[in-house]
């Protein structure tokens, strides 16, 4: 055998391990699975088990808290325990310390009533003194002394409830007027006007709140005042007409009947309620599938009016033991079930799963946000004192590890 074939051979064998090498090396990087990982091979999958369960309320309460009504319509008047205040103020008022006013006239659009359509819509108009806001005033801030004048009535307005779009114009005390614009008098206050229904009033009326809606139709309904004034010295008068700064409306019931049975969710005012659900037997780490709130309503106590089409709530879960308004957002809506006008029910799986982890304050219900500033509406819940068949349910359905 030749030397150039020797020599061949053994380049042929070299290469050939060279190859064996090299494939054994991508065979052990390769995407086929090896027996261990094979799709076949049973993988270590954790089993969970689902339950399910209802349980009733543990504890329940109701409690008042006043909060600034800066709604959809402004509401003045008084029907039965409910009375309304309104708050008024104008703005782009001028400086005008020499000016003498010869009139001066507030305008409002009515919109709608509440209570007793046949009663008698009657409120006098007082001096604000004190510097207020839309979001801040409450029935209790209004209430403080010297937030007001008392005692000088500055304006009035009694008549029928009237029908809705009604406009109405109020004379007003021009002394007041001339308070309003004159910054170099001790007597300076350009705050607005209060107001304040009177003993003969039956009924509670709504009226345009400013900038509610923007077209140019619904501007011309906002509250206004016409003012003529001029020199007291000469003929000339000018006539002036100007819009509203912010207003708002605050609210109270008076002696709101309880029952010990019956928790309370009223707007204007507000009074809030909470519910509590032992949920202590859940193992911590559960997934929450669901958790479905069930109330039965007291049609006997709820109070349902015609600023209303529907009535609902808001639910939201209870974040301390000591600030109520310590609140998780958003809130779910809780609403009537359909075909069934008694039960209402809504959706607490997310204040179940944080109680799973975190300490357990319950939920709050409070009227639903357009209710609570333009009415009185109330409804009123069976709680856990009720007959069994009427306490609050909750449908609970979890999953934990096997």
């Amino acid at each position: 055998m030749s030397e150039l074939t020797i020599r061949g051979r053994s380049l042929t064998l070299a290469l050939a391990t060279i190859c064996a090498v090299l494939t054994s090396a991508f065979n052990g990087c390769s995407d086929e699975p090896t027996a261990a990982n094979a799709p076949v091979v049973a993988l270590p999958l954790t089993t969970l088990l689902v339950r399910d369960t209802t349980i009733v309320a543990a504890a329940s309460s109701t409690y008042r808290q006043y909060i600034p009504t800066n709604g959809a319509v402004n509401l003045v008047g008084r029907s039965g325990i409910y009375s309304a205040m309104a708050l008024i103020q104008f703005g782009s008022l001028p400086a005008r310390d020499t000016a003498l006013v010869y009139s001066a006239n507030l305008t409002l659009r009515f919109e709608t009533w509440f209570g007793d359509s046949a009663g008698q819509l009657s409120f006098n108009i007082y001096r604000i003194l004190l510097p207020w806001n839309q979001g801040t005033a409450t029935w209790d801030t209004v209430q403080a002394p010297g937030f007001y004048e008392q005692y000088v009535v500055r304006g009035s307005y009694s008549a029928g409830a009237g029908r809705d779009t009604q406009s109405v114009t109020i004379p007003l005390d021009t002394a007041m007027v001339r308070q309003w614009w004159s910054p170099s008098s001790p007597t300076y206050s350009p705050w607005g006007i209060l107001l304040v229904p009177t003993g003969g009033s039956s009924v509670i009326r709504g009226f345009h709140e400013y900038g509610y809606t923007t077209d140019s139709a619904s501007s011309g309904y906002y509250p206004s005042v016409q003012i003529i004034a001029g020199s007291p010295t000469g003929s000339i008068r000018d006539t002036a007409t100007y819009s509203v700064s912010f207003d708002t409306w605050v609210g109270n019931a008076e002696n709101l009947p309880t029952n010990p049975q019956l928790i309370y969710v009223q707007s204007g005012v507000d009074y809030r309620s909470t519910l509590a659900f032992d949920v202590s037997f859940i193992p911590r780490g559960a997934v929450i599938n669901s958790a479905d709130l069930l109330l039965t309503n007291d049609p006997a106590t709820t109070r349902v009016n015609r600023f209303m089409t529907d009535a609902s709530f808001n639910l939201a879960t209870t974040l301390s033991s000591s600030d109520r308004s310590a609140l998780d957002r958003p809130p779910v809506l809780g609403a009537r079930r359909t075909g069934n006008l008694l039960t209402y029910a809504a959706d607490m799986t997310r204040p179940v799963q944080i109680w799973n982890t975190l300490p357990n304050y319950g939920v709050t219900l409070s009227p639903s946000p357009f209710d609570e500033t333009t009415s009185f509406e109330l409804l009123t819940f069976f709680n856990e004192k009720a007959p069994p068949s009427l306490r609050p349910r909750l449908k609970l359905k979890y999953s934990v590890v096997r």
